[in-house]
C-alpha cells in the first residue's frame, strides 16, 4: 500500500510543481516540483521492483524536505492553503505512510 501513496503523492507533487509554472510563471516551482515529484515517482517504482528500502529511504527524505520548505514558508508567512497547506498535509500523509510501512 505504501508505494501507491508514494506514487499518488510524486504525481501530486510533480503536477503542483507544473500548476505553480502555469499560474504563476515560476520556473522554480517547475524544477523543484518537477524534481521532486519524479524522485517519489522514481522510489515508488523501486518499492514495487523490489529495492523497497533504497525507495522507502528517497522518499522519506523528500518528504521531509518538502515538510520542512512548506512549513517554514507557512511559519514565516501566515499559513495559506494552497499549496502550502495541501503540501504540509500530502507530506504528513505521506510521512506517516512511510513509518507505518516500514518494516515491510
Amino acid at each position: 500500500m505504501t508505494p501507491y501513496i508514494i506514487l499518488i503523492y510524486g504525481l501530486l507533487v510533480l503536477a503542483g510543481g507544473i500548476m505553480g509554472y502555469v499560474k504563476a510563471n515560476s520556473m522554480a516551482s517547475l524544477v523543484a516540483g518537477g524534481v521532486s515529484g519524479l524522485v517519489l515517482i522514481g522510489s515508488a517504482v523501486a518499492m514495487l521492483r523490489g529495492m523497497y528500502q533504497v525507495g522507502w529511504w528517497l522518499a522519506l527524505i523528500v518528504a521531509v524536505i518538502l515538510l520542512a520548505r512548506f512549513g517554514m514558508a507557512a511559519y514565516s508567512s501566515g499559513f495559506k492553503m494552497m499549496p502550502g497547506g495541501l503540501m504540509i498535509i500530502l507530506s504528513v500523509i505521506a510521512i506517516v505512510a512511510l513509518l507505518v510501512g516500514r518494516t515491510r
